[in-house]
């Protein structure tokens, strides 16, 4: 990875409804304090009638690259200041990141997330699933990271079947403000969000305490 660039890179994986929420909350944030940066959004979705409601598209976004619906909303009100650009391809490998200063990734897959936490730039995952919420950064400890991070299908931001019956839960929003607090504490150069975990219901939860005694040779 290369030094940061005087007009940061902040590289966002995903999206969906954490992503374009993040992006949504952070560029007029960015904007409104003058802040040099330029965001690139990657995704490789197309927007779905399933996603309204809960992602920042509209009807008319229906069957367009989700990453271009952005870009172009954000473009058209564009300046100076913040830029934004559209990838539309899954990220895979991390020399899609070659440039990036920052990453915030917001996937439901395991696989992209444990590529980015190898990375020596800071980062920020941000997970989520119904009420509840989930916050790591490159600040966490790397036994918790790697603990938190198991195998699994990919996951909806959504239970299974709740958006069928209206159940329709916001733990996503506060992921992406945690996401966008970080972005713009790091681009300012000032302290950060490291980690959270909790639900609407029942509040801050607490992560499993990790076994640092050193086993004595």
């Amino acid at each position: 990875m290369s030094m940061k660039h005087s007009r940061p890179i902040l590289t966002i994986i995903g999206a969906g409804g954490i992503g374009s929420q993040t992006v949504d909350l952070l560029i007029p944030a960015l904007r409104r304090i003058k802040a040099q940066c330029q965001i690139v959004l990657m995704d490789a979705d197309l927007v779905e009638d399933r996603n309204l409601g809960h992602q920042k598209y509209t009807n008319a976004d229906i069957g367009k690259a989700k990453v271009d619906c952005l870009t172009s909303k954000y473009t058209s009100q564009g300046d100076d200041f913040v830029s934004i650009k559209g990838i539309s391809e899954n990220f895979t490998s991390l020399e899609q990141l070659r440039n990036s200063d920052y990453v915030i990734v917001c996937v439901d897959r395991p696989e992209p997330r444990r590529l980015v936490h190898t990375l020596e730039i800071p980062w920020i995952d941000l997970r989520c699933g119904g009420d509840g919420y989930l916050v790591l950064s490159s600040d966490s400890e790397k036994q918790l990271v790697a603990q938190m991070t198991p195998d699994h299908e990919p996951k909806s931001c959504q239970h299974e079947g709740a958006l069928d019956i209206g159940n329709l839960e916001f733990g996503f929003a506060i992921a992406a403000s945690y996401g966008a607090q970080w972005a713009l504490q790091q681009i300012r150069d000032s302290s950060s969000p490291i980690q959270a975990m909790g639900s609407m219901n029942f509040g801050q939860l607490s992560f499993p305490k990790m076994n640092t005694k050193v086993e004595a040779i």
